[in-house]
C-alpha cells in the first residue's frame, strides 16, 4: 500500500504543489500591472540619465571647443602683434635702406665748391680779378656730364670763370699750376675780350671725379 492510500481521508497536506489556481484574478493582473509600472519607471529613468548624460556631455564638448577657440584666437593675436613688430622692423629698414640709397646717390655727385675752388683761385695774382663764377655739377637720377671735345678728360663738374686783368694775361702760367692739383681734369680758354683799359679771359675748368665729397660712401658706413 502507498503513503496516498495510507494516508487518511480528508487530511491536508502541505509543501504540496497546488493544483488548482485559488488567488483571485486580480492579484495576477496587479501583479502584471505592476512589472509593468516598474520596467516603464526604469526606461524612464535611462532615458532622463541618458539625456542627461547627453546634456552634460554636449556642455562638456562646447567647453572645450570654446577653450581650443580661446587659445586659436589668443596665438591669432599674438603672431598679429609680432607680424606687426615685424613690419615696423621692416619698414625701418626700408627707409634706411632708401636714405642708405639716397645718400650713396648724392655722395656720388657732390661736389664741395668751396674746398675744390680754392686751390684754382689762389693761383691768381693780386691783379687777376674773378669777375664771375658758373658751376656746374652732376644730379642724382640725371644724365652724367659727357665729354666736351674729343681731347677733353672726363669731368664730374665743370667751372666757368672770367677773370678781369689790367694787362693781357697769361693763362699758360695758370695751366702750370692747375695741372698740379689733385682734382683737375682740364681746362680751356674760351675767349679773350679787350674792353676798355682791362681784358677779360673766360675759362672753363673741368674738374675730376677727385672733387666728389663721398662722405656717405659705402666703406664709411661699413666702419
Amino acid at each position: 500500500m502507498s503513503r496516498r492510500e495510507q494516508r487518511e481521508p480528508g487530511t491536508l497536506t502541505y509543501g504540496a504543489i497546488p493544483r488548482a489556481a485559488l488567488m483571485p484574478p486580480e492579484v495576477e493582473l496587479r501583479r502584471k500591472e505592476s512589472s509593468r509600472r516598474r520596467g516603464l519607471l526604469v526606461a524612464a529613468v535611462a532615458v532622463v540619465v541618458i539625456t542627461i548624460a547627453g546634456v552634460v556631455g554636449s556642455f562638456w564638448v562646447a567647453a572645450v571647443a570654446e577653450a581650443q577657440l580661446a587659445e586659436e584666437r589668443r596665438l591669432t593675436e599674438q603672431l598679429l602683434a609680432t607680424q606687426a613688430e615685424f613690419a615696423e622692423v621692416l619698414q625701418v629698414q626700408r627707409q634706411l635702406q632708401s636714405i642708405s640709397g639716397v645718400r650713396t646717390q648724392l655722395a656720388g655727385v657732390e661736389v664741395f665748391w668751396r674746398d675744390s675752388l680754392t686751390p684754382y683761385l689762389s693761383v691768381f695774382a693780386a691783379g687777376e680779378v674773378v669777375d664771375s663764377l658758373t658751376l656746374e655739377g652732376e644730379a642724382p637720377a640725371e644724365p652724367v656730364l659727357g665729354l666736351t671735345g674729343p681731347l677733353r678728360a672726363p669731368r664730374v663738374a665743370t667751372v666757368t670763370m672770367v677773370i678781369v686783368t689790367a694787362e693781357s694775361p697769361q693763362p699758360q702760367l695758370w695751366y702750370r699750376a692747375w695741372e698740379q692739383i689733385e682734382t683737375y681734369a682740364d681746362a680751356s680758354i674760351d675767349s679773350i675780350t679787350l674792353l676798355q683799359d682791362v681784358f677779360e679771359t673766360r675759362v672753363t675748368i673741368n674738374l675730376s671725379d677727385g672733387a666728389l665729397s663721398q662722405r656717405f660712401s659705402t666703406e664709411g658706413e661699413s666702419e
